[in-house]
């Protein structure tokens, strides 16, 4: 086999194997989730989760480099083409894509959820402040409205 071929095959492991660990995270959250999200189990959970993710874009751009090198594009059309061209590198490249797949969906969902809590405190915090009768609020992109008469929400975190 092909060093530059050899070489990918690795990455591709190494992707499938961070990727799961990644997975394993979103599952915990969505644990977290489920059980009410305090500030600390979501700190954490959120913490693990950026380190998986700097850690899946090293070996993206790893694996990238190594695309390169066999003269193929970056990540799917040109994994699809060094597979295609290697077809030890097919499976790999399709356990790859499941599992990537089944970790977007959880942390799309885990996301959905996430937003339900700030859309929820966001609310409570504009009932209590019209409540104590706070001046100025500000929105997430810094604007500033009225907090006393019930304000419309425009707020994306």
């Amino acid at each position: 086999m092909n060093p530059s071929v050899s070489a990918l095959l690795a990455c591709l492991e190494k992707e499938i194997s961070l990727t799961g660990e990644f997975l394993a995270i979103l599952r915990d959250e969505a644990a977290v989730l489920e059980d009410g999200a305090t500030e600390t189990s979501l700190a954490d959970t959120t913490a693990r989760k950026n380190a998986a993710a700097d850690a899946l874009g090293r070996v993206a751009r790893e694996r990238n480099a190594l695309l390169d090198a066999l003269g193929c594009e970056h990540d799917g059309p040109g994994l699809q083409a060094a597979a295609d061209a290697h077809p030890s590198l097919s499976g790999p490249r399709l356990r790859l894509l499941d599992i990537t797949g089944e970790a977007r969906t959880l942390n799309e969902s885990n996301g959905r959820i996430i937003d339900v809590f700030l859309d929820h405190n966001q609310r409570t915090l504009d009932t209590l402040r019209r409540l104590a009768g706070v001046g100025d609020i500000y929105d997430a992109s810094g604007r500033t409205r009225s907090g006393n008469k019930g304000s419309g929400r425009n707020i994306k975190a």
